[in-house]
């Protein structure tokens, strides 16, 4: 799978410079993008029948992602993520489908599965959005957890809640409680605050805290980004980071530390990017001895007009 899907983004890539096969790139494209569109717009029709012209709106997204680092083998991995809006049915009504990389929020791109797409886990959820108050926004959702012929259903409860806003300052509080019909409960909070210092440069501070009762053992992350936008379709990201493991919410061991830097690019149309992450890591596992880590992503995005 990984080598068909490397094969066919070094054709695109190969591609752009023929303007004869440019349009057979573009076709391929969009023909994938009216299928989404059109099977959204089907469910959508589904459940409400009538002359509303508004139809659902689609964003999907494809990601192959390739790691070489000092210390580890080479890794790789294939993110998929598919969200459909459902307006006919209900406004705030979105279908999820997305892989377990997509659906992890502490997910930092400093390990990747080396999992086939038919081999890792997925989570299909119907969510609906309610603002409750002007700073408080939740979605509440059900949904299933995938993985080969297993299916374990879940709850979602999600919210935002804004603690502060003030000209170029604002913070935010972030709660996700999921239980499983198993038995397994995964709840993370989140304190995240953004600086803008003009139009095109912001500073975030992270900070996430993960517990689960499957494991006695609790991530908190602590992160720092700068991000500068270049323009429409480039950003240049440098942070430090600090991921921790935590014992019944008290003893404290770092994992790994890490200085981190990201060049996103969308070199084609406004839905084919590239993306290149280097960065510098001290990991428990090495005895927190020094080691460079370069990753690089290719994304294919889908979405209706």
């Amino acid at each position: 799978m990984y080598i068909k899907f490397t094969t066919l983004i070094l054709f695109f890539l190969s591609s752009l410079s023929a303007e004869d096969n440019m349009t057979v790139l573009d076709k391929y494209h969009d023909n994938l993008c009216y299928i989404l569109v059109d099977t959204s717009n089907r469910i959508d029709d589904y459940f409400v029948d009538d002359n509303c012209s508004k139809g659902s709106t689609t964003h999907a997204e494809l990601i192959n992602s390739f790691a070489i680092e000092n210390y580890q083998s080479m890794e790789k991995d294939i993110r998929l993520r598919l969200r459909l809006n459902l307006p006919k049915i209900q406004k705030n009504l979105r279908l999820v489908f997305e892989d377990e990389t997509s659906d992890n929020s502490l997910y930092d791109s400093t390990k990747l599965t080396n999992e086939h797409l038919e081999e890792k886990q997925y989570f299909l959820r119907l969510e609906y959005f309610k603002f409750v108050k002007k700073s408080l926004n939740m979605a509440f959702s059900g949904g299933l957890r995938i993985r080969n012929s297993h299916l374990i259903p879940y709850a979602n409860i999600r919210s935002s809640y804004e603690l502060y806003r003030k000209k170029n300052i604002e913070s935010k509080f972030y709660n996700r409680l999921r239980y499983y019909t198993d038995g397994e409960i995964e709840n993370i909070f989140e304190f995240n605050t953004k600086k803008s210092i003009n139009d095109s440069v912001d500073f975030f501070w992270t900070n996430q805290l993960e517990y689960t009762n499957e494991n006695e053992l609790q991530t908190l992350i602590n992160d720092i980004t700068w991000r500068k936008i270049l323009n429409k379709k480039e950003e240049v990201d440098i942070g430090f980071g600090i991921v921790s493991k935590l014992k019944n919410f008290k003893q404290s061991n770092i994992d790994y530390i890490h200085i981190h830097g990201l060049f996103h690019h969308i070199f084609y149309k406004d839905w084919l990017y590239y993306q290149v992450a280097p960065s510098i890591l001290w990991r428990e596992t090495n005895g927190f001895k020094s080691s460079y880590r370069y990753m690089m992503n290719i994304g294919l995005l889908f979405k209706s007009n």
